[in-house]
């Protein structure tokens, strides 16, 4: 169904494009809906415009959909239909915080994505005269239409809001699970707070103490005993800038399988996606602090006399 006064089709929308910009504490998404605007008898009825009204949007995916809320249109935006077809545009802005864009995201699962918007409008007469023709039904009118949103565009959009500055991804903390997993858990909550508390040195003990844990708990101990007695016996004495050597090459190790033929995409998962992105990115931030000049840096000082 199309915008109409009365019996008569005004107004049908025929495309969506989006666009993005980042705010404090999220995002603008700007929806610039086309309309295809029909000829209106304004000579006979009297001029006559549509006033946009707040529309609902819901994302549409391949697995589900996720309300987004209301898109606010322009406040001057008004569509008038002329005494002859022609086009219009209606700009909607949709706000949304870190957390929604991280619920979208993590709904959209690297897939497609549609938005199902409730396009409503309000029908008001510019100017009465009795000359027109009366009983004309002025309600309001509403619309409900899909419109796909390419991949590329969509990907765009996240790169104009940020998305490549500061991932927008979702740490699900492990909540449940074995019991004998619950120890580890409790650490991680611990060292969590610990953060946010800005006590680092206490954060990462307790995520020592968590990989403890799951090591007594049976989930760990699989290299060989080799590897593991030689890391085992000499990480007391190892300096900062080699345990992060030792950390670049084991995270070089979980990876490399992907970085070789045959190996088939259903063998990683979104949780292996995040693992890989934020201890990379977390270990190129680091590199200048602990990496090679760095550790060149340390021991000249160590042998200065």
């Amino acid at each position: 169904m199309s915008w109409q006064v009365g019996q008569r089709i005004v107004a049908d929308a025929t495309g969506a494009a989006v666009r993005g910009r980042r705010i404090a504490g999220g995002a603008q998404l700007h929806v610039d809906v086309a309309f295809r605007l029909v000829e209106w008898p304004w000579k006979e009825n009297g001029p006559i415009s549509l006033v946009p009204q707040p529309s609902e949007v819901t994302a549409r995916f391949a697995r589900g959909e996720l309300n987004l809320g209301f898109a606010l249109p322009n406040p001057t935006s008004l569509v008038s239909p002329p005494s002859h077809s022609s086009a219009a545009s209606v700009h909607f802005t949709l706000a949304l915080s870190t957390q929604a864009l991280v619920a979208l995201e993590t709904a959209r699962d690297g897939g497609s994505i549609a938005l199902f918007m409730t396009l409503v409008a309000h029908p008001v007469r510019l100017a009465q005269h009795q000359g027109y023709a009366p009983g004309i039904e002025v309600v309001p009118t509403v619309e409900q239409r899909a419109f796909e949103v390419p991949k590329e565009q969509w990907l765009a959009v996240l790169k104009s809001v940020g998305y490549c500055d500061s991932i927008l991804t979702e740490l699900r903390l492990p909540t449940n699970g074995p019991e004998a997993t619950s120890v580890g858990r409790q650490r991680v909550m611990n060292a969590v707070n610990a953060r946010n508390d800005g006590r680092y040195r206490n954060t990462v003990q307790e995520c020592r103490i968590a990989l403890d844990a799951l090591k007594t708990a049976g989930f760990g101990g699989r290299a060989s005993d080799e590897v593991a007695q030689f890391l085992q016996k000499n990480a007391r004495n190892l300096s900062q800038a080699e345990r992060f050597s030792v950390l670049q090459i084991a995270m070089q190790l979980f990876l490399s399988p992907a970085h070789h033929d045959g190996v088939p995409d259903e063998e990683f998962s979104r949780e292996d996606a995040d693992l890989a992105i934020a201890i990379t990115a977390a270990i190129l931030r680091l590199a200048p602090r602990w990496g090679a000049d760095a550790a060149a840096t340390s021991a000249t000082k160590e042998s200065a006399p």
